[in-house]
């Protein structure tokens, strides 16, 4: 990780939350004699957040959102443009982020990912198939947190800035048409609070931490009084290039 300061588009305006942790991961069997290796193994490659084939931001994954005008699940039956692979690829539904902004700050989502005995320090990047609508789709800032005092929770200031604990960014232009996958590698993403936590990227649960905590997406205009109007889908977490 990168310790420099991001500099943002949105000024002062960086939104997080704190919940409660989630519940324990449930307990998995061994596979039975005559199943087959290839499941267990592709599931260490890759971890799902979220795909949104149940069309609902509530279950089986809870986002929750703020201030953005629509944050919502919608068909991908018509959004057949861009690279044809991805587009085969993301199923029926995706997350339709849209809505106008003040000061170049839309609004957003997010979720929390913590869950015991669930370590997500092997992953290297995040990756994303995001639908765009060509130059002026707006901004995607990705923010990650991870837990510094062991807590498994994301204490917040008045500006919903984490006091305790390293909140990372990155921010991804979308200004192309149509589908197309994005990886993002965690070492790309910048400590936006250094006085906070310990300044390290700490993903793993050691010493009673909760290791990555939570993960929101920021939207941004390419106007300070603009709009923002892509698609995610897809969110994963990645072993990246070997």
């Amino acid at each position: 990780m990168r310790k420099a300061i991001g500099v943002s588009l949105v000024c002062g305006v960086l939104v997080s939350a704190a919940l409660a942790m989630g519940g324990p991961a449930p307990g998995a069997g061994a596979p039975a004699a005559e199943s087959p290796a290839a499941a267990p193994v592709m599931a260490e490659k890759v971890f799902l957040v979220d795909d949104f084939e149940s069309g609902s931001i509530k279950s089986p994954r809870e986002w929750w959102t703020f201030d953005l005008q629509k944050a919502a699940p919608v068909s991908n039956s018509e959004l057949k443009d861009g690279d044809e692979k991805v587009a085969a690829g993301v199923g029926n539904y995706s997350l339709l982020l849209s809505g106008p902004a003040k000061s170049w700050y839309a609004g957003g989502v997010g979720t929390y990912l913590a869950k015991e005995s669930q370590d997500l320090s092997k992953y290297s990047d995040v990756q994303l198939d995001i639908y765009g609508n060509g130059p002026g789709s707006g901004t995607l800032k990705i923010e990650v947190v991870d837990d510094d005092n062991s807590n498994w929770v994301v204490e917040a200031d008045q500006k919903f800035k984490p006091t305790k604990d390293d909140l990372w960014s990155y921010e991804l232009k979308v200004d192309w048409n149509g589908w197309k996958q994005v990886p993002v590698p965690f070492s790309d993403f910048v400590l936006e609070n250094p006085s906070a936590g310990d300044g390290v990227w700490n993903p793993q649960q050691t010493g009673g931490s909760g290791g990555l905590l939570q993960m929101q997406f920021i939207c941004l205009a390419s106007a300070s009084d603009g709009k923002i109007n892509f698609n995610v889908d897809n969110i994963l977490m990645t072993l990246g290039a070997k």
